[in-house]
């Protein structure tokens, strides 16, 4: 059976403040907090490791500026999905309301996958991870 994991206390009140920084920079970040706890997961990425421009659908590029989400309908999103053969996958996604001009409706931007092989330390990858962007 598996394991509840609790939220490491040294990461309780440890936001960063990611603004202004890349993504890649973000995801670095994020990368060494959770290598500084006992929680590592198998690996953090940025969602579009390849750099490919098509943003919309590979997600937002190394160097793109993490997306500021102080706007009205503007919020990072974070998942826990199962992995395709094993594991577990933590997404961090950019969503915001594209305006009607634009076809309207909601748009979802990867940012970061991280990937873990249990569920329950995917549960407590993505709570630090919310708690790191100040996003719970």
């Amino acid at each position: 059976m598996s394991q509840l994991m609790d939220l490491p206390v040294e990461l309780a009140a440890a936001p960063f403040d990611p603004v202004g920084k890349s993504v890649a920079k973000v995801v670095d970040q994020v990368a060494r907090a959770l290598r500084r706890t006992e929680i590592e997961p198998e690996w953090v990425s940025i969602a579009n490791y390849m750099d490919d421009p098509n943003e919309k659908q590979y997600g937002l590029r190394p160097a793109t500026e993490w997306p500021a989400t102080f706007a009205r309908r503007h919020r990072i999103s974070l998942s826990v999905e199962r992995g395709t053969s094993e594991g577990w996958i933590i997404q961090a996604d950019f969503v915001r309301v594209v305006d009607e001009a634009d076809g309207g409706g909601w748009q979802s931007i990867p940012l970061m996958r991280i990937k873990s092989l249990s569920r329950s330390q995917a549960w407590t990858v993505a709570a630090i991870v919310a708690r790191l962007l100040d996003i719970d």
